[in-house]
């Protein structure tokens, strides 16, 4: 009687039995407002009549409809779901969870998808008075001195009266602004077209391989706030003729990173970097700047001829500091192909309480000076 009540229940279970075509559906993107609706089909693939006896969404969003009747061995029938995407911009994913008549185990149905709002995008977001801006920073990247590279700024008038541009309040050689259009009527969106001339600004002595951040400020007739502020920024080359190069100035260092070991705090470290002028024309040391104030640096002469050398003397004050120190300096000059030198000087610096109470110095110690 055991094996028969078995025998039984395996075969009822295998009478009736449903299977979809597919348990999962992606909608992909779709415009918000009109609903993302997808028909899931199945059909009885056993012995018996089969019927749903539940149908539920995983939140109210999702509106399941589904066949009310018993499906026959064979037949088919429906699941339909429907997600509202009226305001519900994004991502979305929902479940929907069968019951049916051929199994106490649910099957779970699943739709997801993107909804793309409806609704403009607002561009100008920086507001500034009455204008409002797509942005007011921008880069240039890197600009040589033969370009003249433009950037472009959008702006919009905001408030209910017409707003002129009048021109830069500080005007620069280097930096050309102009406005399209000059006036703008409430609600009209204009451009404003800001200019490097790469020539203008070797003229005005930007130097090779720097880097520059300007504040262009603009004058308008906007009653609230009638000076505008825009930021431009990047690097700066310059190029050079061969004729220029030939004739050049040219800083050469002998040695550009001096380690002076290990030393007993409170001692001096001190090394003399020698720069020669290797090129055809005059050498300027224009500035010898340290990493922080414990470096002392101070450079013999400032002008060199071709073929002149001076010393660069830099010292390190160990007083109150321990472990390794790595201190730079930097050397400005006019040689257009080495502005910049970075001159390192290195030193481990040894604690006095390292010492003994009978005066014993710690292993190793090679002061340098």
């Amino acid at each position: 009687m055991r094996r028969a009540g078995i025998g039984l229940f395996i075969s009822s279970c295998l009478w009736a039995q449903i299977v979809f075509d597919k348990t999962e559906h992606d909608f992909g993107e779709v415009e918000e407002g009109p609903a993302a609706v997808y028909t899931f089909t199945f059909k009885n693939t056993g012995d018996k009549p089969v019927k749903l006896t539940s149908v539920k969404a995983s939140c109210g969003c999702t509106t399941p409809s589904w066949t009310q009747e018993e499906v026959p061995p064979g037949g088919t029938g429906t699941v339909q779901a429907s997600y509202d995407t009226k305001g519900r911009p994004g991502a979305f994913l929902k479940t929907i969870t069968v019951q049916h008549s051929a199994s106490e185990t649910p099957i779970v149905l699943t739709i997801k998808g993107s909804v793309k709002s409806n609704k403009p995008v607002e561009k100008y977001t920086e507001v500034d008075g009455g204008l409002g801006w797509v942005k007011r920073r921008e880069t240039f990247g890197n600009v040589k001195s033969t370009e003249t590279p433009s950037l472009t700024f959008e702006v919009k008038n905001i408030v209910s009266y017409p707003i002129e541009f009048r021109g830069l309040a500080d005007p620069k050689p280097m930096f050309k602004v102009s406005f399209q259009p000059t006036r703008l009527l409430p609600g009209q969106e204009g451009k404003v077209v800001v200019t490097l001339d790469g020539k203008a600004a070797r003229a005005a002595g930007w130097k090779h391989q720097s880097g520059f951040y300007e504040f262009l400020r603009i004058q308008t007739t906007d009653s609230s706030a009638p000076e505008k502020q825009l930021v431009v920024n990047g690097s700066y080359e310059i190029v050079y003729t061969s004729e220029e190069l030939a004739k050049a100035p040219k800083a050469a260092f002998s040695v550009m990173e001096f380690d002076g070991g290990e030393v007993l705090e409170g001692q001096m470290v001190e090394y003399r970097f020698i720069v020669r002028n290797e090129g055809k024309s005059d050498l300027i040391i224009e500035s010898v700047k340290a990493s922080c104030g414990c470096t002392a640096v101070e450079p013999t002469e400032k002008v060199l001829k071709p073929g002149k050398s001076t010393e660069i003397v830099a010292r390190f004050d160990s007083k109150g500091r321990s472990g390794f120190q790595h201190k730079t300096i930097t050397v400005e000059t006019n040689d257009p192909l080495n502005p910049r030198a970075l001159l390192h000087l290195k030193a481990n610096v040894v604690s006095t309480s390292n010492f003994s109470p009978s005066g014993g110095a710690p292993f190793n110690l090679t002061p340098s000076y």
